[in-house]
């Protein structure tokens, strides 16, 4: 059997899930403010240079730096 926990809270939270004989599983959960982009599993920024944009990459699933080759100029937005 599985079971979800979620922790909606911006502090540390201690979770704790029991059945009624044994603790199962105990783990503190704590929010970070500090994480960079390198540490998310489908972001490479490896190679990423001053002026790139991560781009999305299809063929590997992950954000790349790339050159951003078009930019919108203008928006017709109709009337309103």
């Amino acid at each position: 059997m599985a079971t979800t926990v979620t922790v909606s809270t911006s502090a540390a939270s201690a979770v704790s899930v029991k059945s009624s004989k044994t603790t199962v599983a105990s783990v503190v959960v704590a929010p970070s403010s500090n994480i960079s982009l390198g540490s998310l599993t489908n972001v490479d920024i490896a190679d990423v240079a001053d002026g790139e944009a991560l781009i999305y990459n299809s063929a590997n699933g992950k954000f790349e730096g790339g050159t951003v080759t078009s930019v919108v100029t203008s928006i017709v937005g109709g009337s309103f």
